[in-house]
């Protein structure tokens, strides 16, 4: 898979997705979920998906493994292994799910919502997801304006304790949800005016059709999934 105009049917990556977001979330076990972050890894690196993000954004998520492991090992019984293996499965599986959406977000919105369509998914389903994702930058972005705001009034966010910066916080969540909430409702009067849904059916100005390397890449995801599907069903039988 190449980062070039045309890469591979996001038919075929909705279901390699699809494929990883369930199984890491079915598993538990760290040694299990292994292979499938393995598979995730190779699967970005091929498709030169923006894999540095992903890093970027565990940073901060680090606090929050270490906990999972203490409270794992105080509580359970297992001991500090036990812990050490949950944090691993917890960091394997946020990992997966991150780098699956990485290899989505290679693809423009249009595109996405066609796969879907095309997909026999509801059409009102596929535009919610599509704008949910376009909705996600916009929250950030308004929130990040509003820290901003506050420093800019001689707010030192640097210096205050954890406690203080959580009220902050708190406070600055509710104003950007409820901006969300008035652009959300802004953007459902517009789309009625427009007439959305007025057809059951719609058409495509440029349909995706499958060529000979997606039809390969299917094939290869689905040996890939009957294979790891396998290997993981014969690890729990001699367990």
């Amino acid at each position: 898979m190449k980062n070039n105009k045309t890469p591979i049917d996001p038919r075929v990556i909705f279901l390699f997705v699809f494929f990883l977001s369930m199984v890491s979330v079915v598993l538990r076990d760290a040694l299990l979920l292994l292979p499938v972050l393995l598979s995730a890894v190779i699967a970005a690196m091929i498709a030169k998906a923006p894999a540095g993000m992903v890093l970027r954004r565990l940073r901060g998520l680090w606090a929050m493994l270490v906990s999972v492991t203490l409270l794992q090992a105080l509580f359970s019984g297992g001991g500090i292994i036990a812990g050490l293996l949950t944090g691993a499965a917890v960091l394997s599986r946020l990992v997966i799910l991150m780098l699956g959406g990485a290899l989505l977000s290679r693809y423009p919105g249009h595109v996405l919502v066609q796969g879907m369509l095309q997909l026999r998914l509801p059409f009102q389903l596929a535009y919610m997801v599509s704008v949910g994702l376009r909705f996600v930058p916009q929250f950030g972005e308004s929130f990040r304006d509003s820290l901003t705001a506050m420093q800019l009034r001689g707010v030192d966010f640097k210096h205050l304790k954890l406690r203080a910066r959580g009220k902050v916080y708190a406070y600055l969540l509710m104003p950007t949800i409820v901006s969300g909430v008035r652009q959300a409702q802004k953007l459902a009067m517009a789309m009625e005016l427009r007439g959305f849904g007025a057809y059951p059916e719609r058409s495509a100005y440029a349909p995706l059709r499958m060529k000979k390397r997606d039809w390969l890449a299917l094939a290869a995801v689905t040996l890939w999934g009957a294979a790891l599907s396998a290997g993981i069903l014969l690890w729990r039988s001699r367990a």
